[in-house]
Formats: structure tokens, sequence, C-alpha cells
């Protein structure tokens, strides 16, 4: 009896393996179709990683700031994998491998590539140039054959508004617009018709052997490199500004030209325009917005502040006169809202000669 039953146990698990070889040998069946409205599968995010900007005269402290303050703000868009600071130092420490802004982008490329497994790479130098601060970026692919998607200049008018010029170049990263408000077509009709804020605009009015109501920035090489002289044709009316910048200014502080405060203390919206004809140099307006601080502690007065600024890039100006024009509004409603702006007329590198005529700013609003 009990080798009958032995048997009958044995014939049953050879039966039960066959049958499991014979469901493990049939297809799986098909996942369900997915139904109208579920999530499509997600997509990596680019990983992006942020060298620290070379920075001179200061063992690197301007760059390592200025390179927190883009990790910080990119971090906050949420778009990209961002390496931490603490990799990226270790990573260069390591390697010695400290990117320069004529470092070329397929060494930069590279190292993210195989370091960091990163698909862009963000890299370049800041410095001061009296008050400002300029940093000039390069943003490249990690391929083997990098894109070189962002290599560009720019400029904050201090170090407390640098982070405006950065949101700008972030812009740009992200192929983001600038922030759009809606159209009031009465807007036009007071830039046509309204009074012009900015005094001596065609700089027609003599103050002595300069134009009335602008001045140069008070360092004495500026003075030998602005002229008042009659705006040169085709295109030329009366007189104008001219700069004529020699290659170590145009490379280092540039050449600045200022208009008289003008009050915006009324919070509006504002148009700025303004004729150029640049023979070769970069040419870049700020509108400077100002804000009076009372004095405090030990001081014996109050001081202007800038708070904000309004830059305007004027490229494509090619050797001809060429109008450009923007909108700003000065005021966001908080602590740092200016009540003065002053027009500053600025060039930098290349060396070479810029003139500039017709400045005008009128209230929209």
């Amino acid at each position: 009896m009990k080798t009958l039953v032995a048997a009958i146990m044995i014939v049953l698990a050879f039966a039960m393996v066959g049958t499991a070889g014979e469901k493990a040998d049939e297809p799986a069946p098909a996942k369900p179709a997915g139904r109208p409205g579920d999530a499509a599968p997600a997509v990596p995010k680019p990983v992006i990683v942020v060298f620290d900007l070379e920075s001179q005269g200061d063992e690197g402290g301007l760059g390592k700031w200025m390179a927190a303050n883009i990790r910080a703000k990119l971090f906050r868009k949420g778009i990209y994998v961002m390496i931490e600071e603490m990799d990226v130092n270790l990573a260069v420490q390591e390697k010695e491998f400290a990117p320069k802004l004529d470092t070329p982008a397929k060494d930069v490329a590279a190292f993210a590539r195989k370091q960091f497994g990163a698909d862009l790479a963000l890299w370049g130098e800041t410095k001061m140039l009296g008050d400002k601060v300029s940093f000039s970026v390069k943003l490249a692919s990690t391929t083997e054959e990098p894109e070189l998607i962002i290599d560009d200049t720019f400029t904050a008018e201090n170090r407390h508004v640098a982070g405006i010029a950065v949101d700008g170049m972030i812009r740009r990263i992200t192929s983001e617009a600038e922030p759009r408000e809606p159209y009031d077509p009465a807007w036009d009709v007071a830039w046509k018709n309204g009074p012009n804020l900015v005094k001596n605009p065609g700089f027609e009015q003599a103050d002595g052997d300069h134009p009335a109501s602008w001045d140069a920035w008070g360092k004495d090489y500026h003075h030998d490199m602005v002229q008042w002289i009659d705006a040169p044709g085709p295109g030329g009316n009366g007189k104008c500004m001219k700069f004529e910048m020699n290659a170590d200014i145009a490379g280092s502080y540039g050449v600045g030209y200022y208009g008289e405060p003008i009050d915006i203390s009324d919070g509006k919206r504002y148009r700025f325009s303004v004729r150029v004809k640049s023979m070769g140099p970069a040419v870049k307006i700020f509108l400077k917005h100002y804000r009076y601080f009372p004095a405090k502690g030990n001081e014996a007065e109050g001081q202007w502040r800038v708070t904000r600024d309004a830059p305007m890039n004027c490229r494509g100006s090619n050797g001809r006169w060429t109008e450009f024009v923007r909108d700003f509004s000065p005021h966001r409603n908080d602590a740092h809202d200016p009540s003065r702006t002053r027009v500053e007329l600025y060039a930098y590198w290349p060396e070479g000669i810029v003139y500039y005529d017709d400045v005008v700013m009128k209230k929209l609003e």
C-alpha cells in the first residue's frame, strides 16, 4: 500500500512539473492598451554642469559667487538636473581642470560628459568694471562636436542687481520670452504726442565746450575719448556725441556718458529710444534707476543709489544710423522702487568709434 501511494505521488509530481513547464513556455499576456488621458512617460531632464566662472585678483571669489547665482536660478526653473557645486569642485581639483573663457568648447564638453554624464556645460569669466559686474558666459552641448548655444557678455550695474542680468541670460538659455504685458494703443499716442523727458536730447544746446545737461563719468580719460561734433552723414542731423575708444579702455571700463536725472516717482510705463551709429564697438544703453536712502549710523548724509536698471543692447548698427527702442516699467511695488532715472550712453570692446543722437524718453501711461 505504501509503495502504491509513493508511486502515485511521484507521477503527480512529474505531472505538475510538466504543467508548469508548459505554462512557462506560453507567451505573456499583452498589456492592456493605455486609456485616453493616461500620462505619457516622463522625459528625462537634461543634466547641466555650471563651472565656477574665472575671476582675477580676488582668489576667484567673484566667479564663485556668480556661478552660485546661476546655479540657484537654473535650479528654480526645475527643467534641469543640476550637478552639485561640491561635486563640481571636487572633480575640478582632482583632475586639475578649471575651464577658462578661452578653453575650447570641445575640451570642456569632453570633461563634463566623462566626469558628470552632463548634457550641457556652462563656463566663463566675470570681472568688475568700476561698479559694474560683467560676466562672459559660454554654454555648449557635450556632444563629440559641441554646439555653442550661448557665447555672450552680460553686464549689471552693480553686485546688488546682478541677479537681473542673470535672469536675462537664463531666459536666453531656456528660450523664454521676455515678460510681456498687455498692449494698449494709447501708449503709441502718448509716444507720438507726449513731451520728451530727456533734456537736450539732440545735443544741440551748449554749456561751454560740451552739450548742456550731459556729462562724462568724471574720469579724465573719458573726457579725452568723448567728443561733441557735427553728426556725420548720411542720416546725421545737427550735433551728436562721438566716442572714440582705444584698445585699453574698450577692453576694460569702456566709455559712458550721462544725462540729467529724470523723475520717475509715479511708477508708470515709459518708452525710450536712441539713434546709434557704431563703427565696430558694442553699444549698450543703461537707464539707471535711483532711490534715495537716508543716512544711517555714522553716515553724514543720505545717498542716491542704483537699485534697478533697464539695459538695451544696440546690436546691428553696422556703420549706419539706426534707431533702437524699448519700453520699461521701473517699479515693482517693493522697497527698492526708484524715484529717478538717468540715461547712460555706453560702449565697450572692440576699440573704435560710436556716434549717439536723438535720445528720447516719454511716459506712456
